[in-house]
């Protein structure tokens, strides 16, 4: 498919400044940084730079279709979904999970004690569909095992979710939604609901659970039928088929020219090296399973820069989008960003904009943006009406110059 790219001028963007990109990503590779990249950027809705750079693979050159793994980037698809069942009046933001999920109906909080035994004791209140949006329902990762935090369970609630069976999306698993959230209910919470922010896959699989109740179809068919056929979205998968795995981009340890081909902590192999290609191909994890070309993903961030609609077709409400694009958890963080100063707040899957200065600075305020732990980003920008899209193939999201480049991109936007 000819994919029309205008000339950045016409739409009030400066040649000159995109210039810019092209000489970082020159300054990126030479120091191993990624081994390739694809960057896209569009502006009133006209794509005006996509560029692919570098290889995709060893000896295997970047292409603008190479099909990246989104890992976190599949939350805002996800998070979409449950918004789509609020327009329709099926759900509310503020209805309990138990409501269509009766597994989590009692739920406990874990209570860390002095001598290493934990207590649990009866939630304070139930979960919510808000809750969960927002990251907020008191659950956790198995991966966040002993985080540090003076106040909340972490240390133990990652055990019980490994002792309990509950499957880790990072691996392949002959699992389903259905049975994992089965078991997820059954383990304890870190966290009273509403109480603390934690970045946490289990909270979005849960959602997309409810996704598959309320609609009566698996969550691989809702997104086909709902968002991504409905978009144009013909290059985005689960599980991508046969035909196409060789476009999909390696990952390569950061600031080397390794490629990952092992199991280790942080890196390919917590998702396994065959994470995608192997297994039941059932477990459709909307917390980080998906898989995507550039252009394809461009086409769901330029749908919220319009605010649910592109080329005619809406599929999602206004109030929708504002409310995924609006801070929902006020002051609430967690351990990362205490410790790590990210500078962002979190609401319902999209990072908002950090101040200016920040290391997550995103090129002007209003700004939105997510990106996945396999070096994905896009950043929308409603004051410049930019879409910005980086795909890149080291294996770690805080390892990455994105912002430099993402910054640049930005600048390049002269004109109202």
């Amino acid at each position: 498919m000819a994919i029309e790219v205008v000339d950045p001028e016409s739409v009030g963007v400066s040649s000159e400044y995109l210039s810019h990109i092209d000489d970082l990503v020159a300054r990126h590779m030479s120091e191993d940084a990624y081994q390739g990249t694809v960057i896209l950027v569009a502006r009133h809705g006209k794509i005006c730079y996509f560029k692919a750079f570098g290889n995709a693979d060893d000896g295997v050159p970047m292409e603008r279709d190479s099909i990246f793994r989104l890992a976190s980037m599949s939350k805002v698809p996800s998070a979409a979904a449950v918004m789509q069942l609020w327009d329709r009046g099926l759900i509310s933001l503020a209805d309990p999970i138990a409501k269509y999920l009766p597994e989590f109906t009692q739920m406990y909080v874990a209570k860390e004690g002095a001598g290493g035994e934990d207590t649990l004791v009866p939630a304070a209140n139930p979960i919510t569909i808000h809750h969960l949006l927002s990251m907020t329902a008191g659950m956790t990762n198995t991966w966040w095992y002993d985080a540090e935090s003076d106040k909340y369970a972490y240390r133990t609630v990652p055990k019980y979710y490994a002792e309990g069976g509950v499957p880790d999306d990072f691996q392949i698993t002959d699992a389903t939604l259905e049975s994992k959230v089965k078991l997820l209910a059954r383990q304890p919470l870190m966290a009273n609901p509403g109480e603390v922010f934690d970045y946490s896959n289990n909270s979005v699989d849960t959602l997309c659970r409810l996704v598959e109740v309320v609609s009566g179809v698996d969550f691989d068919t809702y997104l086909r039928r709902n968002i991504f056929e409905p978009l144009g979205m013909n290059e985005i998968w689960f599980y991508p088929p046969e035909e196409v795995t060789d476009r999909v981009a390696a990952v390569y340890w950061a600031g080397t020219k390794d490629r990952q081909t092992e199991d280790f902590p942080l890196g390919l192999g917590m998702m396994g090296v065959d994470y995608g290609f192997g297994g039941a191909k059932r477990f459709f994890s909307g917390a980080g399973g998906l898989h995507s070309t550039t252009y394809d993903y461009y086409r769901f961030a330029q749908m919220l820069l319009n605010r649910g609609e592109l080329d005619g077709v809406r599929v999602l409400s206004q109030s929708a989008v504002d409310l995924m694009t609006h801070n929902e958890i006020g002051d609430l963080t967690n351990w990362q960003l205490t410790q790590n100063k990210w500078g962002y707040q979190l609401d319902i899957q999209e990072g908002v904009n950090a101040p200016v200065g920040s290391s997550t600075y995103l090129g002007g305020a209003g700004a939105y943006s997510w990106q996945g732990f396999f070096s994905t980003k896009f950043v929308n920008n409603p004051a410049n009406d930019t879409v910005i899209m980086t795909m890149s193939t080291p294996g770690f999201d805080g390892a990455l110059p994105h912002n430099l480049l993402l910054v640049a991109a930005a600048n390049a936007a002269v004109e109202a």
